[in-house]
């Protein structure tokens, strides 16, 4: 298959026409895709003992067990979450340094897997795998709560390549296994239906042409059947508590939100499929980035079902997936590289012409590398601000009474995300102060205190001083003002 914008799309994928790699791991990257993801990931090293979000009420003056207990109420199963109870004995770092490799590891695991892919030739295959690593996505990562997520995603790619990759029945059902130990992050429930695809593809031949029904049959049903026995254990053995019987459930909306994606990469990739049958052009790029555009609705249609994603201030679900200021709604993207990646290398295939370069591929690393790294630069302030701020409040202690606390500095922190009340009550413990904070009409003689900084960014961001500062305005002025 050729390179070049001319090039049509053969009507048969089943044999490449493509030399691949005689091992699995020839031709994989590995200088630039060191280089640039530990460009684009490597600041969160610096501070690796560092709590984010959740990780104050469920890690701060916990037991060490507290995770797990956590993960048990909201019905995860109960192998989830045993990987970071290890890592924390020996320290919030291990966590830290262990995601770093994790995400590399499934880079590694991914292009093992998409070699097996008749139609991405040797450097489509690279340039995946270094978008897929640099897709400015899922910073939430950062946080030790969110480690459950990272092992599952880990699971789930290891799981597809040896499906993929190996033949043998015992190689099968190790596949089996570690597929469904990933699903204790709920979203690949859905996501399954990748390598189950990818294993119909590669044998389906044997599939279709057999006239009985053999062991190629019953594996293929097995891994269709994984999600609902999954879901049937969940249901009978760690069910969650009645507070989160409500958490990941599908509603209506969502689905109408989650399905149009998904419906209109279907129906593009019905046109192309069409066309190859007809033995019309259909260009390289144009299947690789339906495919792309297929995958990426299909790792955000568990998030949009369950509404994680809803329109915020007048702006449609699809659009605050991308916003900048994430929060740690960034979580929610843990599924989207893949088919982001490939969408970006359909798009390079359309717009190299004549030249044959790729620049547009380039560009979106370069691009991709400089969000990874201001964001990371933000997560690491952060964890600068949340030590100042614990100062900043010790020396309140005795010559104030906080009524409430706001903050104007959330260019310091990571994706924008706003401290949760949980938070400010570690920060206030860790100074020493109560930390009831119950605003001006229950406390008219406290003060609001609002967290300001006249420190530019890249300034603070060289000399890791903040300039951070409390505006104090009198609950007595507050409450006259409102009247």
């Amino acid at each position: 298959m050729s390179n070049s914008p001319s090039s049509a799309v053969a009507p048969d994928f089943a044999t490449s026409t493509v030399a691949k790699p005689e091992r699995m791991l020839d031709g994989f990257p590995w200088i630039s895709a060191i280089v640039l993801y530990t460009l684009s990931w490597g600041l969160s090293l610096l501070r690796p003992n560092t709590l984010y979000w959740d990780d104050w009420t469920i890690y701060f003056n916990m037991p060490a067990d507290n995770g797990l207990k956590y993960l048990e109420i909201m019905g995860r199963a109960p192998w989830g979450g045993l990987v970071e109870y290890a890592l924390l004995h020996l320290g919030q770092w291990a966590v830290c340094v262990v995601t770093f490799i994790v995400f590399f590891s499934v880079a590694v695991f991914l292009f093992g897997i998409i070699s097996e892919l008749p139609f991405l030739v040797d450097s489509q295959l690279r340039l995946t795998t270094l978008l897929f690593l640099v897709t400015p996505v899922n910073h939430a990562r950062i946080a030790t709560t969110v480690f459950d997520y990272s092992s599952s995603y880990f699971l789930f790619f290891l799981g597809w390549l040896v499906l993929v990759r190996y033949k043998s029945v015992k190689s099968f059902v190790l596949a089996w296994v570690v597929l469904f130990l990933s699903l204790k992050t709920h979203s690949l429930l859905f996501f399954i239906l990748l390598p189950l695809l990818h294993f119909v593809w590669l044998n389906k031949t044997q599939l279709v042409n057999s006239r009985r029904l053999n062991l190629l049959h019953l594996q293929v049903f097995v891994i269709a059947v994984m999600p609902m026995i999954y879901l049937i254990m969940r249901n009978l053995f760690w069910p969650p508590i009645e507070a989160y019987e409500d958490y990941q459930k599908p509603t209506s909306a969502g689905l109408m939100t989650g399905i149009w994606p998904i419906l209109i990469g279907l129906f593009a990739g019905l046109i192309v499929m069409i066309r190859i049958r007809r033995k019309k052009f259909v260009h390289q790029g144009l299947v690789i980035f339906v495919i792309g555009f297929l995958i990426t609705a299909l790792a955000l249609f568990p998030y949009f079902v369950a509404e994680f994603y809803v329109g915020y201030a007048g702006r449609p679900a699809y659009i605050t997936v991308f916003e900048f200021r994430a929060d740690w709604r960034s979580r929610h993207q843990l599924l989207m590289p893949l088919g982001l990646a490939l969408s970006v290398v359909g798009l390079n295939e359309l717009f190299k012409g004549k030249r044959n370069k790729n620049i547009f591929a380039g560009f979106i690393i370069v691009l991709s590398v400089a969000l990874n790294m201001f964001w990371g630069s933000q997560y690491f302030l952060q964890s600068h601000k949340q030590e100042q701020l614990v100062e900043l409040f010790k020396s309140t202690k005795g010559n104030l009474v906080v009524a409430s606390v706001g903050d104007s500095t959330l260019r310091f922190n990571g994706r924008e995300n706003d401290f949760r009340g949980y938070e400010l009550d570690g920060f206030m413990t860790l100074a020493g102060i109560p930390t009831e904070r119950p605003g001006c009409e229950a406390l008219p003689n406290g003060s609001v205190l609002n967290l300001k900084s006249d420190k530019p960014y890249l300034s603070a961001l060289v000399s890791r001083d903040l300039g951070l500062y409390f505006d104090v305005t009198p609950c007595i002025e507050v409450l006259a003002q409102n009247g």
